[in-house]
């Protein structure tokens, strides 16, 4: 568990210190639990589980399944809300506009305009 813990926090490129602050410990608990000389207990690690977007059963090394359910939904959501956000917009532009636009994000992706 402890590897896990300290490989999260280093993706993220944070300190024990700042990681420590967001959780409201200390880092001297933080740096015991790195190091295996303590354990979180299950709210702590419950906060570090959504801090990361990872599942309990990562942190624990029970799993290599990084994402929980609920976050993959929350994030499909969030995604969808934003598509349907760009189909209104370009529903309402021209057709002249809709064409505009669509050259230009065939080039922006270097792709050919076939459809």
């Amino acid at each position: 568990m402890k590897t896990r813990i300290k490989e999260l926090r280093l993706e993220k490129k944070l300190t024990q210190q700042a990681l420590a602050e967001q959780l409201g410990i200390n880092q001297t608990s933080l740096s015991k639990i790195e190091c295996g000389a303590s354990i979180p207990d299950a709210l702590l690690l419950t906060d570090l589980s959504r801090f990361f977007h990872v599942t309990t059963d990562y942190i624990l090394l029970l799993s290599e399944e990084r994402l929980t359910a609920d976050f993959l939904l929350a994030d499909n959501m969030c995604n969808l809300k934003k598509y349907q956000r760009l189909i209104t917009i370009y529903q309402k532009m021209t057709q002249k506009q809709q064409g505009d636009f669509y050259n230009f994000l065939c080039s922006m992706l270097g792709m050919s305009d076939d459809l």
